[in-house]
């Protein structure tokens, strides 16, 4: 088995990176190529609605900005070492935004991080991860977080 293109989605929290560490090694020992997704949460298209004093597009591109800027960090603390990666911001539902993007790119392993998210909270939110392993077209590493 060999893995030429890897995707590790990352939601800037300690979990993502922990799974960023791994997806990272495993890249390395593959030569595989790295993709590193970042989706900015979009549950609907707020196009042509009208709130007084708010923009939705001004607050889509604030957060853009800001992500891009994290993204940037990301660049250059965890991953400067590896030439074979990309970066991208995408918006929309993070499982499906997720495995629509490993289905388009042929993705050979997906690696993604989990809160652990238990009882009410994983009822009410749901589990990205758990999302994606049972979508996925490809198989799925999740990373669990270090218990310390």
């Amino acid at each position: 088995m060999s893995f030429k293109k890897i995707l590790c989605p990352i939601d800037f929290s300690e979990y993502s990176y922990q799974a960023l560490e791994y997806a990272k090694n495993i890249a390395k020992t593959y030569n595989a190529k790295l993709y590193i997704l970042h989706i900015i949460y979009e549950p609907a298209d707020f196009t042509g609605f009208y709130v007084p004093h708010i923009s939705f597009d001004k607050i889509r591109t604030e957060i853009e900005t800001g992500a891009k800027k994290i993204m940037n960090e990301v660049k250059e603390t965890k991953i400067s070492d590896l030439p074979n990666a990309e970066t991208m911001i995408v918006f929309g539902i993070p499982a499906d935004e997720i495995v629509r993007f490993a289905k388009d790119k042929e993705i050979d392993l997906i690696i993604i991080g989990s809160q652990a998210k238990k009882g009410i909270e994983k009822m009410v939110f749901g589990s990205t991860a758990e999302k994606v392993v049972k979508k996925a077209n490809c198989p799925v590493l999740v990373i669990k977080p270090k218990v310390e």
